[in-house]
């Protein structure tokens, strides 16, 4: 039926992941963010910290290995709450999209004060991109 359906990765820019206490939010999103080309800032729950800092630290060795840059996948390394302010504001210009991952409240917070495009996903969300040149009909 002339039906072109393909992946395209096209990179974001430098994303920002505010997560609660689930660890493994540091290599789901290291990992995914890296396959597409972004390099992420992660910020955990203060409850994971040290289980997210050492599986930060085998990505940092894996990025190494591979000849990639060890920053790629940077962790905020404090419980502190001023940080995940500073990641709302955008980091100076320098974060071009927040992805909020746990509860409704933080889900909340982070699409009432970020200052750069969230992806949320409470309700669910679904992006679809389409070609200029698509019939629309």
């Amino acid at each position: 039926n002339g039906l072109h359906i393909e992946r395209v990765r096209t990179p974001l820019g430098v994303v920002g992941v505010i997560y609660e206490s689930r660890p493994n939010v540091t290599a789901d999103a290291g990992a995914l963010c890296l396959k597409a080309g972004n390099p992420v800032i992660l910020r955990g729950g203060s409850d994971s910290l040290n289980s997210s800092a050492a599986i930060h630290a085998c990505l940092v060795e894996g990025l190494k290995a591979a000849g990639l840059p060890q920053d790629a996948i940077q962790l905020v390394p404090t419980t502190d709450r001023a940080a995940v302010g500073e990641m709302l504001k955008g980091l100076g210009g320098n974060l071009d999209v927040i992805i909020p991952r746990g509860g409704r409240s933080l889900v909340e917070r982070v699409q009432s004060e970020a200052r750069v495009p969230v992806f949320a996903h409470l309700e669910g969300i679904c992006h679809v991109y389409v070609d200029r040149s698509a019939d629309l009909d």
